[in-house]
């Protein structure tokens, strides 16, 4: 049952689908999960409560499930665009790139951890999981084939990144750190990637 997890064909419901996970997206990230109600959803989406379970049997529970699974999509379309367009070493523009995406979407390292559910609350939970993890992996992959650097050293600086980037995301989504403090801890992350790199590319080279 992953239909809810994948915008219909169907433009109607296409439309349904997107008005109501643009809601969710809004009132999760202002409000939160448990405090938002399928009432509101509707309310918020302009759409009848029938048609909220008719595209998502589950309720809310699946629209949280579906909202994990297309930022997990916008994210990846992200980082292929960066990686692609790469003028840099592509750790940095990788490093740019995630950044930017959870500055303009606070919510979103939270929604695609599905923090908020468990497995009673949809039976999507584990298709969600996968599909999280595969586009991200997906990304993990690209980025390390479009390094200059070797595969173990590329993979390597790739986890690191994303370990110290991800630390301090949570920090700052559970209040520990203000969005200022976080970039300021983060600059010295980047201009020490950016250093381990040309050495690694010297090291190559010599």
């Amino acid at each position: 049952m992953t239909a809810p997890l994948i915008e219909p064909s169907d433009r109607r419901r296409r439309r349904t689908h997107n008005a109501v996970l643009d809601a969710a997206a809004d009132l999760f990230a202002g409000r939160g999960f448990r405090e938002t109600s399928v009432d509101e959803l509707a309310s918020a989406a302009d759409v009848a409560l029938s048609s909220i379970y008719a595209n998502f049997p589950g309720g809310k529970a699946d629209v949280y499930a579906a909202l994990a699974c297309r930022i997990a999509r916008q994210h990846a379309d992200e980082m292929a665009a960066a990686i692609a367009a790469a003028r840099e070493p592509v750790e940095l523009a990788v490093f740019d790139a995630y950044l930017r995406f959870h500055a303009d979407a606070p919510a979103a390292f939270r929604i695609l951890g599905l923090s908020d559910l468990g497995r009673d609350d949809s039976e999507l939970v584990t298709q969600a999981r996968r599909i999280v993890r595969d586009l991200l992996g997906g990304v993990l992959d690209s980025t390390v084939a479009a390094s200059t650097l070797d595969a173990r050293s590329a993979r390597g600086e790739a986890l690191r990144l994303w370990g110290t980037v991800n630390g301090l995301i949570a920090l700052r989504t559970q209040g520990f750190a203000t969005a200022s403090e976080v970039e300021d801890l983060l600059a010295p992350v980047r201009a020490e990637l950016a250093a381990r790199i040309a050495e690694s590319r010297e090291g190559a080279r010599s």
